[in-house]
């Protein structure tokens, strides 16, 4: 009889002190979530070529049910598609872009936006120049277009991201709520 209580006893003090992992429903955040991502730093026609990298940051959390799927400050990626620098009479820059890819944890997540920008023509400073009977009012320039630092531009995920469990973390979970017992009262004498 000693022997059996003291097995049991033992049995249930290990588990009730072990902690288990708790099944976690799979996390995804699905293909066309949007998201938030701030320009790091300046891209403007006057340097950009095609091919040219953009870096990235996520400006906010991506939060599905409440829980944080990604954490806001992940590095992206986006691309230069073609610049068009500013010309004479007034004609603006023009820059197209692509956004290409969060990098989290190794992975990469791919993501949709083609942010463009142009420049504002010289219009105006033709005209005025042009009134003043200046002979170089053809000759004015149009301004450069850019994405600057800190600009927020929209994307959405291009495809599901299935979160991985590590990344959100588990709740241990005891298979008794009761104290566990004290040596002294499971011990027949």
């Amino acid at each position: 009889m000693k022997f059996d209580l003291c097995v049991a006893a033992a049995t249930v003090g290990l588990l009730t002190a072990m902690p288990i992992r708790a099944e976690v429903a799979p996390l995804v955040v699905p293909r066309g979530m949007a998201l938030k991502l701030m320009v790091i730093d300046e891209v403007t026609t006057k340097t950009a070529k095609p091919g040219d990298r953009i870096k990235l940051r996520l400006h906010e959390a991506v939060t599905i049910d409440g829980v944080v799927a990604i954490k806001a400050g992940v590095p992206g990626v986006g691309e230069v598609v073609s610049s068009a620098e500013s010309g004479i009479a007034g004609r603006s820059g023009k820059l197209s872009t692509r956004l290409l890819h969060l990098e989290i944890d190794g992975t990469r997540l791919m993501i949709d936006g083609a942010p463009k920008t142009a420049g504002k023509g010289g219009n105006t400073q033709i005209i005025l120049a042009t009134l003043a009977l200046t002979p170089w009012g053809p000759f004015a320039r149009g301004n450069n277009a850019k994405l600057k630092a800190g600009e927020i531009v929209n994307a959405v995920t291009a495809a599901d991201y299935p979160v991985p469990s590590t990344s959100r973390g588990t709740v241990p979970v005891s298979l008794s709520a009761a104290p566990r017992p004290e040596s002294d009262g499971l011990v027949m004498k």
